[in-house]
């Protein structure tokens, strides 16, 4: 399966509750402000938000759209603005010159997906030497679930002691990556909801902490997002963004949900590269963010 039948069939759902209403706005009719205003009713529907809709429309009314009936040119203004906005935010999270070690720490809300995120991303990272560490100390299930995903893509892995605090388990994994040359450290924290000052602050516990013997420009931190969330997904990244430097984004189940529209508005809000999708639930459905299959995949386009 290419890229495109990848992205086509993770986001049918957003698709064809997107190109439906589409079709049934545009449908034998001339193009009139009337028609815009159901078109963008659709857009705002689909979550992709207001301001990403008004540039939409925009763009469609300064194209000279008015009067027009051609469904097939209206869609590919719309895929082109899209992947305009999208293109911003195409970033690697994984490259040939990181330094050794890099340290992601996977950070969300609980049951945004961070443990299954990072078991896919590990069958990623080929010819390096990784190490896990599970800082959900709370909850040995987490750890379990974590350790299982390390045995199964052979990767070491590190933990501490059930309560033990995971600010200390985040510096014991990082000191053991240094002395025993890890290319990756992976940083498992635990599932907090957004608006929890007492768990944000221990985030920032744990990155401070790490900051004491690995510097600044070799730790990523990563927000996982839940893309059946929809719109919902701009307050944890507004919350988490002004608690944290984030340095990428990963939206997760965006395979289950018709509010796949959502990415586009928080590409277009936050400066933040989006460095993986999720369309599925095997090992291969981490996917690597492309605007413009994105886009056509979105709108149900098929070149």
């Amino acid at each position: 399966m290419n890229l495109f039948e990848k992205f086509n069939k993770g986001l049918k759902k957003t698709s064809t509750f997107l190109s439906s209403n589409i079709f049934d706005a545009l449908s034998s009719k001339k193009i009139d402000e009337a028609v815009l205003e159901e078109l963008e009713s659709v857009l705002i529907s689909s979550d992709i938000g207001i301001d990403v809709t008004n540039q939409l429309i925009n763009k469609l009314k300064s194209s000279k759209i008015i009067g027009s009936d051609d469904y097939k040119s209206i869609l590919k203004i719309l895929e082109n603005e899209l992947t305009f906005i999208l293109n911003k935010r195409e970033g690697s999270l994984l490259k040939n010159d990181d330094p050794k070690p890099t340290v992601l720490i996977f950070i969300g809300v609980n049951g945004s997906g961070k443990t299954t995120t990072i078991g896919k991303l590990i069958k990623k990272i080929d010819n390096k030497k990784i190490l896990i560490g599970a800082c959900d100390t709370f909850r040995a299930a987490a750890v379990d679930q974590l350790r299982e995903w390390s045995i199964k893509q052979n990767t070491d892995f590190y933990n501490g002691k059930i309560e033990q605090d995971p600010a200390s388990v985040a510096y014991d994994t990082c000191k053991k990556s240094l002395e025993e040359n890890y290319d990756y450290t992976i940083i498992d924290t635990a599932g907090r909801l957004s608006n929890n000052t007492n768990l944000l602050n221990q985030l920032i516990k744990i990155k401070s902490v790490i900051n004491k013997i690995i510097e600044d420009n070799k730790i990523k931190i990563i927000l996982v997002l839940d893309g059946t969330n929809g719109s919902n997904m701009f307050k944890q990244v507004e919350i988490f963004s002004s608690s944290m430097n984030i340095n990428g984004i990963i939206i997760t189940k965006i395979d289950g949900t018709a509010k796949g529209g959502a990415l586009i508005g928080i590409a277009k809000k936050y400066e933040i590269p989006i460095n993986y999708v999720g369309l599925g639930e095997n090992v291969d459905d981490l996917v690597e963010f492309n605007a413009k299959e994105y886009s056509k995949s979105i709108l149900g386009i098929v070149d």
